[in-house]
C-alpha cells in the first residue's frame, strides 16, 4: 500500500531564505530537491503523484496530464 500525505504538509516548516522557492520536501525522510529535480512523478487517473525517489512516499498528486 502506498503511503500519502498531503500536498501541503511541506507547508509547516518554511525553507530557509536561500532555498528555491520551487523546492520539495519530503516530510517522510527529509529529502529535497526542486520540482523539476529526482522526484519519481506517476501518472495517475487524476493527474501525476510525485514520489520521493529515496523512501518511494507519494509527497505531491497534482491533477493533469
Amino acid at each position: 500500500m502506498t503511503s500519502t500525505v498531503p500536498a501541503n504538509a511541506t507547508a509547516t516548516a518554511p525553507p530557509p531564505e536561500s532555498r528555491q522557492k520551487t523546492m520539495l520536501f519530503c516530510p517522510s525522510c527529509g529529502h529535497e530537491s526542486s520540482v523539476t529535480g529526482d522526484w519519481d512523478i506517476e501518472r495517475t487517473d487524476e493527474g501525476r503523484a510525485y514520489r520521493c525517489p529515496w523512501c518511494h512516499t507519494v509527497i505531491s498528486s497534482r491533477p493533469g496530464n
